[in-house]
């Protein structure tokens, strides 16, 4: 591992301009809706190529990016089962919850999952729902944009400060242009930088320094300890359920996926976008393809300490100048993907269930998009300000993303499906489930079992039991969601 040549940090620079220049276009570009629309909705008009492209890039993200190549590094064949949860969520998203999603978006103009619930329940509901998802996603702003900033320093040498805050301007420069559109554009950009970077550059070359398959198959089974990296069977079923539980529920519940659905320019769209971000993008392409490069660098760098480092560690390590460029900036995409759909996320909760509904009801469409761009940059700046300056601070608000996770399942599965819920059993479901897996987490997991377990028992029998003892709110519109119109 070392620094990058200049050829490769030029390319790095013309991917970074080439994002701003998106964004501006986009500012600049005539709009088929009103400005609020464009900026929080995409003007609902975004066709399969955006809607597919940002669905993926917001999910494999930086997290997934690095952490498979680890799982590469140590697990072999079998941590690919980790990608393959989120792909399965996706599918069945993709048949179970877009279309409702889309329906109640085009028939009442829906932007945000606080919408959805109050739609479906009640303000008090949609509120306690609109808060939880836009912590959660807010978090993610910072905490995307440190993790990669920090990666890329610790193996190419560059400033910490001087990464994170090249990243953090490129970010908030154009989203706060364009808003969802330009996100979703550059989206687009992002994940084919990625996908060619990884199954067309990085894993051939992989494969010609170890031999091709018969080699790595060979070097592999040279020792028991690396054999098991073949076995497709190898994590353990406490390890795997773990991992069921913490990602499934999250394209039932991500705000990336409500904005995406409510953008696509029809249910079709929308629907297909989903499918085919989990199939086949993300199983097989983007799982096996990172696998692999973990698998690599077991073969290549055995005695790297870190198995999160494989993937960089790889990069800098086989590729020549040039390509070594266009990889690294495959990796810095996948972590401004998921960065900028967090930021524009928490954005549009803000503006349209803080701002809009609490703070100044009378709002106009114009002085919404100039709260909206001022609430990127704020936003922006805070989130990563507060995971770099104050992680401690950062720790407590990522419980409201177990708390989410954990509370909003159920509910969510029991707007789309289940008419009998009723608005009180979805909001102590939310409460009462989002909050004993935050205290299951604070007592230190015991039995060495996710927060997520006690909470999604507790949020269910809460659901049930409480909708089944109590009425529908006035506020409740059941039909909105359950009529065959």
């Amino acid at each position: 591992m070392g620094t990058l040549h200049a050829i490769d940090m030029v390319i790095i620079a013309i991917y970074f301009l080439s994002l701003i220049a998106i964004g501006y276009y986009i500012m600049i570009s005539k709009k088929t809706t009103g400005e609020t629309e464009s900026f929080l909705a995409a003007d609902r008009n975004m066709g399969i190529i955006r809607t597919t492209g940002s669905c993926a890039a917001t999910d494999i993200g930086g997290g997934f990016s690095i952490a498979m190549g680890g799982l590469g590094f140590s697990l072999g064949f079998s941590g690919s089962w980790l990608m393959a949860v989120s792909a399965l969520s996706a599918v069945l998203a993709a048949f179970l919850m877009v279309p409702k999603v889309k329906r109640w978006a085009d028939r009442v103009k829906g932007l945000t999952t606080g919408d959805l619930f109050a739609a479906r329940f009640d303000n008090r509901t949609g509120l306690m729902a609109a808060i939880l998802v836009g912590l959660s996603w807010f978090t993610f702003v910072g905490g995307q944009v440190i993790a990669g900033a920090k990666l890329v320093s610790g193996v190419l040498g560059l400033p910490i400060t001087l990464t994170i805050i090249v990243a953090g301007a490129v970010i908030l420069t154009y989203t706060a242009m364009g808003g969802l559109k330009a996100v979703m554009s550059t989206d687009v950009f992002q994940i084919a930088v990625l996908l060619v970077g990884i199954v067309l550059i990085a894993v051939p070359i992989g494969f010609f320094r170890v031999g091709g398959i018969d080699g790595l198959v060979g070097k592999l089974s040279a020792s028991p300890e690396s054999a098991m990296l073949l076995d497709w069977g190898a994590v353990s079923w406490k390890e795997a359920v773990g991992w069921f539980l913490s990602i499934f529920p999250v394209w039932f519940i991500s705000i990336a996926t409500v904005q995406r659905v409510i953008a696509a320019k029809d249910e079709r769209t929308a629907k297909l976008g989903v499918f085919l971000t989990g199939f086949p993008i993300e199983w097989p392409l983007f799982a096996l393809g990172t696998t692999l490069i973990g698998m690599f660098a077991r073969v290549l760098l055995p005695d790297l300490a870190d198995p999160e480092l494989a993937t960089p560690a790889l990069i800098t390590a086989i590729l020549p100048v040039g390509l070594t460029g266009l990889v690294v900036a495959a990796y810095i995409a996948a972590v401004l993907s998921t960065a900028d759909s967090c930021l524009v996320g928490s954005v549009a909760i803000f503006v349209n269930d803080i701002y809009r509904k609490l703070i100044n009801p009378d709002a106009n469409d114009s002085e919404l998009v100039k709260v909206s761009r001022i609430a990127t940059i704020v936003l922006g700046i805070l989130a990563i300000g507060l995971a770099y300056m104050v992680p401690r601070i950062i720790e407590l608000v990522l419980y409201a993303y177990t708390f989410g996770a954990a509370g909003l399942f159920f509910p969510m599965l029991a707007l789309l499906f289940w008419k009998r819920a009723t608005a009180a059993g979805a909001f102590w479901s939310i409460l009462l489930g989002g909050g004993s897996a935050v205290l299951w987490t604070i007592a230190g997991q015991p039995y060495g079992l996710s927060g997520s377990y006690a909470g999604w028992i507790i949020s269910f029998v809460t659901l049930v039991a409480v909708s089944l003892k109590t009425d529908h709110a006035l506020e409740e519109q059941v039909e909105l969601f359950f009529s065959k119109e």
